[in-house]
């Protein structure tokens, strides 16, 4: 007998929120596949692909799927990123809890996501600003970027769709992307920021890192200055 739905955490809760509903699912480093079991669940999906790099996490979606009556629906797969999934499988891919450089690469090796109808859901644990800006070379936009606190740390998560041309930006999307600092998830993620944006700062006051003071500065006066609006 399936199990009752559980709730999913606010890191997680934060890429469901940016899944459309109707599409097909494919969730890349799935670890427990709690995000695509909730998914379905709710209704949300009507079928889903749970990835990962290592047998054992897949072993444990593999325990979960069949705990929540999920068996049918989800399908598990042994994967470097999106190299074992075809375009027809997935319509909506969640890529989480790993860092902006290796999203990229396995955003830059799979060509047939450079569609318009495919929206990634990004969850980066560190280099968010790289994987912005090299989202933006690649010819992604970003229509919508979110945060969220779980367990005292705040995270973001940001839906990604190609348009085959470099999408215009402000000076301050490489450090807060599409985020308005008007909610407190959203203003301790700006103060996040700001706290390596000073960091950074120290450095170059020092003569190291490839930014001049007077750079960091006024990035830090205008994210400064967006908070206080």
């Amino acid at each position: 007998m399936a199990r009752p739905l559980f709730q999913l955490g606010p890191r997680l809760a934060l890429c469901a929120e940016l899944v459309r509903d109707g599409k097909l699912l494919c969730d890349v480093g799935t670890d427990h596949a709690y995000l695509p079991i909730w998914l379905l669940k709710s209704g949300r999906v009507p079928k889903a692909l749970a990835c990962d790099i290592n047998p054992g996490p897949l072993a444990a979606a593999a325990g979960n799927a069949q705990k929540y009556g999920e068996t049918d629906r989800l399908s598990l797969r042994l994967s470097d990123g999106l190299r074992e999934v075809r375009a027809e499988e997935a319509e909506d891919i969640v890529i989480a809890g790993m860092g902006g450089e290796l999203m990229l690469r396995i955003i830059r090796e799979t060509a047939w996501l450079q569609n318009g109808e495919k929206r990634l859901i990004l969850q980066p644990m560190s280099s968010a600003e790289e994987l912005r800006l090299g989202l933006k070379k690649l010819g992604f936009s970003v229509p919508k970027e979110q945060a969220a606190e779980d367990s005292g740390k705040v995270y973001t998560a940001f839906a990604a769709v190609y348009i085959g041309a470099v999408p215009e930006t402000d000076e301050l999307y490489p450090y807060l992307g599409k985020l308005e600092p008007n909610g407190r998830a959203a203003r301790l993620y700006a103060e996040k920021v700001l706290r390596e944006l000073r960091g950074r700062l120290e450095g170059a006051l020092r003569g190291r890192g490839q930014e001049t003071p007077e750079q960091l500065k006024e990035i830090i006066r205008q994210i400064e200055n967006r908070c206080e609006e």
